[in-house]
């Protein structure tokens, strides 16, 4: 459709151009036929000016003596002569074909095809004594028609070699205008021909290729860097917003979103004081934009039901002119760094408490027995027994320190057997057998599998003892201990319940802490350290597997612990 609406337009500008062709051959012709008229008039009058002055003698025509002037002026003048007098009758004619009377009706200049006609009065005086009739040929230009045919040929070749040039020209600017709109749009596989004849036209398509090639280029790079800094950005492992220079959000990162747990997909192109709902965030921002230096501050802010901890950090971005164009926020979640300090704090406290507690008893009872109470010797054998059990509790104390100080560390390796869960767990019972009697607690072994899994014998019988003393201590007297193994899917499980004094829902996931305890008082009756469970939940995870706890309030507390399942050894 749109090659044929070219090809009219262009039927049409053919037209057009030959239209004014003829029209300015036919104009010119016409000019010139006019000029020629002229001319043939001009040239009329002064001769019959001149026949009329040797015609009229004596105020009257006197042609006797001028017949062979006028024959000889005729012949080399090639032209008709008749004079009438004033009856209109013919006096003279060099020609024998012309006409005794002069019509009643004539003209003073006439034009034919081939001849030009002059009638003029001849007076004397005021009185009209004959009339004098001139006929010629008309002036004709030779060669003119040839020129019109030449102009009109000249003419239309010089469109036809217009239009040459305009389609040699044109489907290559075509091209070029095609290949910049698909460089616009982002696609370069277009290449312009290098084989053209036309000078400026190989020179365009070089210079479109090269064009394309640098942009194409430039682009590639422009992406890689884009992509780059996209994946920077979402994986720099910080919450990120970038404001634009009128105070509108352009870009929120993955990490802002999920740590703030927003969609925050309507935050971009709003006004940050509209969407951020943390003030002192916002005071910032209006801050930096004032100040237009980078400000860094700590705050801590409401996410949901808990509150994090964020070093938050606004920088402004400014262009030459020290303009802000844009600020960039950064959100660095320092929780997990502000929970290790209060670990740290609560670790050395606790440390200092417990070690503080014996090492405090030992002194008191040994100046007691210094001052003379080692006289006393029922006295003295009841504070030996009391410095005892105080310095028991600080070597299980120093013992399981060092214990999970070595767990804890980066290299710490375990001897990977293949182990049987129900096996170890008889040889466990058999330490608690007297600790259960004394306590009248009932200890209940129910059988299942074998419980075949991957790990380290003695860690796994640790992880055991730690979980059973930890029972023992947590359960009243006349309770019940249940300890079974189980195998699922992948797993191996070993699993004990009691129906003690149980643990509140919202400490579940501090019981694993260290030094922490459900009852501070019966813990440390019993010479617990509270570290038992720390150590326990470390053990598990150097074994790959994992802890599942599930209590309530004064129904007791059930562990699963959960270790890699495995065949059993052949033999």
């Amino acid at each position: 459709m749109k090659n044929q609406r070219l090809e009219v337009r262009q039927w049409i500008r053919w037209g057009f151009v030959i239209f004014c062709l003829l029209f300015t051959i036919y104009v010119s012709d016409q000019v010139i036929q006019v000029a020629c008229a002229q001319q043939d008039r001009q040239q009329m009058n002064d001769r019959s000016e001149w026949i009329k002055a040797i015609a009229v003698r004596n105020d009257s025509l006197d042609l006797s003596l001028i017949r062979g002037a006028l024959s000889q002026y005729a012949e080399k003048e090639k032209l008709r002569i008749a004079i009438y007098g004033s009856d209109h009758q013919l006096k003279y004619s060099n020609v024998s074909s012309k006409s005794a009377n002069l019509p009643d009706k004539w003209k003073t200049f006439r034009l034919t095809e081939h001849s030009a006609g002059y009638i003029t009065p001849i007076k004397a005086g005021q009185k009209t004594i004959g009339y004098l009739e001139l006929e010629g040929s008309r002036t004709v230009i030779v060669g003119l028609n040839l020129l019109y045919w030449f102009l009109f040929l000249f003419g239309v070749g010089m469109l036809f070699y217009r239009d040459f040039l305009v389609l040699s020209y044109r489907n290559p600017v075509r091209f070029a205008a095609r290949m910049a709109e698909n460089i616009l749009d982002g696609k370069y596989n277009m290449i312009a021909s290098n084989s053209e004849r036309h000078e400026s036209v190989l020179r365009l398509n070089l210079a479109m290729n090269r064009l394309s090639e640098s942009l194409h280029e430039i682009s590639r790079s422009y992406a890689n860097q884009r992509d780059s800094m996209e994946t920077l950005i979402e994986n720099i492992g910080n919450g990120l917003i970038f404001i634009d220079g009128n105070g509108r959000i352009e870009y929120v990162n993955q990490t802002f979103k999920e740590d703030f747990k927003t969609d925050a997909g309507h935050w971009e192109l709003a006004d940050y004081h509209e969407v951020i709902p943390y003030d002192e965030v916002n005071v910032m921002i209006s801050e930096v934009f004032r100040s237009r230096e980078r400000m860094t501050r700590q705050i801590q802010l409401p996410i949901h039901i808990e509150r994090k901890h964020f070093d938050v950090s606004c920088a402004p971005i400014l262009d030459k002119r020290k303009k802000v164009r844009g600020i960039v926020v950064v959100f660095h979640d320092i929780t997990g760094i502000k929970k290790l300090e209060n670990m740290r704090k609560d670790f050395v406290a606790n440390v200092s408490h417990e070690l503080k507690t014996p090492i405090t008893s030992l002194i008191g009872f040994t100046e007691t027995l210094l001052d003379g109470a080692k006289d006393d010797k029922q006295m003295e054998e009841q504070f030996l027994n009391i410095m005892l059990h105080e310095a028991r509790r600080l070597q299980s104390l120093v013992k399981d320190l060092l214990e999970l100080s070595k767990i804890e560390r980066e290299h710490f390796t375990i001897d990977w057997q293949t182990v049987s869960l129900s096996r170890l767990l008889d040889a466990v019972l058999l330490i608690f057998k007297e600790k259960a009697r004394e306590k009248k607690i009932d200890i209940r072994r129910t059988r299942g599998e074998e419980g075949w899994a991957l790990g380290d014998p003695y860690r796994i019988r640790q992880i055991m003892i730690n979980l059973i003393t930890n029972a023992i201590v947590y359960t009243p007297e006349k309770g019940t201990i249940t300890l079974s193994v189980k195998e699922i899917a992948n797993y191996s499980q070993f699993i004990i319940s009691d129906n003690g004094i149980g643990i509140e829902k919202d400490q579940i996931p501090r019981v694993f802490e260290r030094f922490y305890r459900v009852d501070k008082a019966r813990s440390r009756d019993s010479g617990g350290t509270g570290l038992g469970l720390a150590i326990v939940k470390h053990l598990v995870e150097v074994h790959e597997g994992h802890i599942d706890v599930e209590s309530e309030p004064g129904n007791g507390t059930t562990f699963v612990i959960s270790f890699r399942k495995t065949t059993p050894p052949i033999g």
